[in-house]
């Protein structure tokens, strides 16, 4: 396979998953990121928001993953989130349309629904399993900058490039262990970093999470995706379980009631422990379902 694959973000807790998903699969890859990874393939070291080195990286790849982000709302301010998370998008899908690339992927998030920290004034959810027809309710700096990365996407789809953009939950690296067991063990006074972690044990209210190994596949399921040009497609991604302590609609009825229309109690009576998000497009039309959980981390 002689398909050359620029990831950016590629030394990073998720980027070293995926990177290693590629060169698994016989792609070649080129790596940017503000430091060199461990992985020997094409290192380029700069910021995301350095359009000269970003237009040199992207110089004969067939594929751009745009992983390079400041990955969450605890990592940075506002301003700092908007103009790296922003800025660094935009700079990259400028470069990539220059150089002819056909296919992007962007790391957005499930946070562009609305329902993930209550540092954002949270909103929740009108109904589940949330969909890709649900509104779009980001309020904090984080999940704006993803709601404006899928924007510039989606425009320079129209320009031209097929684009997907992966909408995935909380990452349970291995680094995330101990926040994870730390928040089960004491759930209701967990304020983390508590354990060690690189962050919060996160994933909202209902402790979505998503292996690494599983979102890595998924980005490669995309990059494979048949598409025509000119397209744009988004996916929620999430293990198909929560690692929350109450059943998925037990923990909605407690924090708000009978506010959230459930649409298929089905999928709740099945798996109670079901996440928020449809997965049913994933499953589809990318033929992404998660292998891996972490619900044995937190003893239940």
């Amino acid at each position: 396979m002689n398909k050359l694959v620029l990831v950016t973000g590629a030394a990073g807790l998720l980027g070293r998953f995926v990177v290693e998903e590629l060169v698994k699969h016989g792609y070649q890859v080129r790596g940017f990121d503000r430091r060199r990874g461990a992985s020997k393939i094409d290192w380029r070291v700069a910021d995301i928001t350095d359009a000269a080195a970003v237009n040199d990286a992207v110089s004969d790849v067939d594929a751009v993953l745009h992983i390079a982000a400041v990955p969450n709302i605890w990592s940075g301010d506002g301003q700092t989130i908007i103009r790296v998370n922003v800025q660094g998008t935009y700079t990259i899908l400028e470069a990539a349309e220059r150089a002819g690339v056909e296919r992007f992927v962007f790391c957005s998030s499930d946070s562009v629904a609305g329902y993930t920290v209550r540092e954002g004034r949270m909103l929740r959810p009108l109904y589940a399993p949330l969909d890709l027809e649900h509104p779009l309710l980001a309020t904090d700096p984080y999940a704006i900058s993803k709601v404006l990365g899928e924007n510039l996407a989606r425009a320079y789809s129209l320009r031209g490039m097929s684009v997907v953009a992966l909408r995935t939950v909380f990452v349970a690296y291995p680094e995330m262990a101990p926040e994870i067991i730390a928040r089960a063990k004491d759930p209701q006074n967990y304020r983390g970093p508590a354990a060690g972690g690189p962050s919060s044990a996160g994933g909202g209210p209902l402790h979505h999470h998503i292996d690494p190994r599983d979102l890595a596949r998924a980005f490669r399921l995309a990059m494979e995706l048949s598409m025509p040009k000119c397209s744009f497609e988004c996916f929620y991604l999430s293990s198909q379980v929560t690692l929350s302590p109450e059943p998925t609609l037990d923990r909605l009825r407690r924090l708000h009631g009978d506010t959230i229309e459930i649409r298929s109690p089905e999928i709740y009576a099945e798996q109670p422990f079901a996440p928020l998000y449809d997965l049913s497009h994933a499953a589809q039309r990318l033929g992404f379902v998660a292998e891996f959980d972490q619900r044995g981390l937190i003893g239940l």
